[in-house]
């Protein structure tokens, strides 16, 4: 659980630094896994990272990767969780605040 907490806090302190340093937000937009490890996020060589920013009029919806298992009937009827952050996919995991 700290791990994730310190994972949660790291993402939350380069997003504020994004939104107030544009030099910042730059390099990374430009280099996305040297800037994210920078600051203890790891990501697998395997996952491709890409840095999208909503504005005032623009809002991008992300959709995550179905769950690994079949999902049943009820899972359907509004027992499912989602998380509008990215950064759990799974309703109060993440700490966002906006999971659904």
């Amino acid at each position: 659980m700290i791990a994730e907490v310190s994972q949660e806090l790291a993402w939350s302190q380069l997003i504020a630094r994004a939104w107030t340093d544009d030099e910042f937000k730059q390099r990374l937009q430009a280099d996305p896994r040297g800037v994210l490890a920078e600051h203890g996020i790891d990501m697998p060589e395997d996952v491709e990272i890409n840095i999208m920013e909503d504005t005032k009029n623009v809002r991008h919806i992300i959709l995550p990767p179905p769950p690994a298992e079949e999902l049943m009937e009820e899972d359907l009827a509004g027992s499912a969780a989602y998380c509008y952050c990215g950064g759990c996919y799974r309703c109060g995991r993440c700490g966002c605040g906006r999971c659904y």
